[in-house]
């Protein structure tokens, strides 16, 4: 009797998982980056949302770097291009990312400017910044200013514009701005996504769950640590502990 108790002793120790390994299934880690991504990110098939990694160590979202990641956003640099292909937008819209409406998209050769607006703006709004410039061609911008500050741009509305190209991007500031001008840029050649995971809340008991929706349509959720913990938030993630 006591050697079978002894046996499965040993058994539980070896088979239960680790309290500190997130997404055991899930490379979280880019070669050649030492530091790994935060859940519920990562690089192979067992991570809730999955990235790009180069060679070269860098993190991507298709084919672009990722500047940052938050624990609502991520950042993506966007170089101009003066003949990038719209459809390359799409690669912004996926299963758990989408482009958010503190962007403003630079495109061109555009059947129609109903959507569209100018892209001038004043010197103190740009800056030092320098937008490099296209021949023969006219940039139109689109962004979309709402009252509710509906948390995802309205593609659907953009492609109706049937623009050929996809030039850049602007990131705005829009605390504090005039609805009848351009908001305030924050970042020039970079798009803003916002993320989540599908599925029903799995978040740390000091954590809330807030629903995440996109075109209409609850479509995950992100889990916030309760004031006083630090975390990711998430069960499947580190959880929350106390600062």
């Amino acid at each position: 009797m006591i050697l079978h108790i002894f046996i499965f002793s040993i058994t539980l120790i070896i088979t239960s998982p680790s309290a500190t390994s997130a997404q055991p299934n899930c490379n979280q880690v880019c070669t050649g980056n030492a530091n790994p991504v935060p859940y519920p990110f990562g690089f192979s098939e067992g991570c809730e949302i999955r990235l790009n990694c180069s060679n070269s160590g860098e993190i991507r979202v298709g084919e672009y770097n990722v500047q940052n990641i938050t624990s609502d956003h991520i950042l993506i640099s966007f170089p101009s291009k003066c003949d990038r292909p719209f459809e390359q937008i799409r690669q912004f819209n996926a299963t758990n990312f989408a482009i958010t409406s503190e962007n403003g998209l630079r495109v061109s050769n555009c059947s129609s400017t109903l959507s569209l607006s100018s892209c001038a703006m004043t010197s103190n709004r740009v800056g030092s910044y320098t937008f490099p410039q296209c021949d023969n061609v006219t940039i139109n911008c689109y962004w979309e200013e709402k009252p509710d500050r509906v948390e995802f741009i309205n593609l659907k509305t953009l492609e109706a514009a049937g623009c050929q190209f996809l030039f850049s991007s602007v990131r705005f500031n829009f605390t504090g701005s005039n609805p009848q001008s351009w908001p305030v840029p924050s970042e020039f050649q970079a798009i803003e996504l916002g993320w989540w995971v599908r599925g029903d809340c799995g978040c740390d008991q000091n954590a809330v769950c807030r629903s995440v929706s996109f075109e209409n349509q609850a479509v995950g959720y992100r889990c916030y640590c309760n004031e006083g913990y630090t975390g990711d938030g998430f069960v499947g993630g580190h959880g929350c502990l106390r600062g």
